[in-house]
């Protein structure tokens, strides 16, 4: 009886495809590499593009680690929020056109979008315990979105922001 051997496909190599990068995400890179090289920081950085979003500009995230980065963060966040402004504008310039960027150090935002979270779910509850409305110190309008984000599901309580930038806040409030 004879038995068929499986037929053995050759080994193709695969090509190696090296993908274009975006315009944007090189220029990022190149230019958040000259000023840390500037600013004498040894920091690994990456650059990439953030997730598409229907009617809105897709913005490059830059990450930045390394030893002991908390300088680049500062006080309340200025510091990293004055570099992202002056790297975006430097990266506008050479594209000729604005592009959202935002520059994370030691994944600095990350933990503070998840701090802004449970602050606002529990602020909330005691919006809904009390009946009363809760300010929330001011912010910047980044972290004021992610709190309107959070509690927008939230069939208990709205959001509201008062004020005026910098000092503007947001505002729990018991659904009526």
């Amino acid at each position: 009886e004879l038995i068929e051997k499986p037929k053995v496909l050759p080994q193709v190599e695969p090509k190696e495809e090296v993908e274009e990068e975006p315009l944007e995400v090189s220029i990022a890179r190149e230019t958040i590499n000259i000023l840390l090289e500037k600013m004498h920081v040894n920091a690994k950085v990456k650059v990439r593009l953030g997730e598409e979003e229907p009617g809105r500009i897709t913005p490059v995230l830059i990450d930045i680690e390394g030893n002991d980065l908390s300088f680049l963060i500062g006080r309340k966040a200025e510091t990293i929020n004055a570099f992202q402004f002056i790297t975006s504008l430097i990266v506008g310039r050479e594209l000729g056109r604005w592009v959202p960027l935002q520059i994370d150090v030691q994944h600095y935002r990350q933990r503070r979008e998840d701090e802004l979270r449970k602050l606002a779910r529990r602020i909330a509850e005691q919006v809904v315990g009390t009946g009363r409305k809760q300010v929330l110190e001011p912010m910047p309008p980044n972290e004021r979105r992610i709190v309107h984000i959070e509690l927008r599901d939230n069939p208990d309580v709205e959001t509201e922001s008062v004020g005026e930038d910098p000092r503007r806040k947001v505002t729990i409030l018991p659904k009526q």
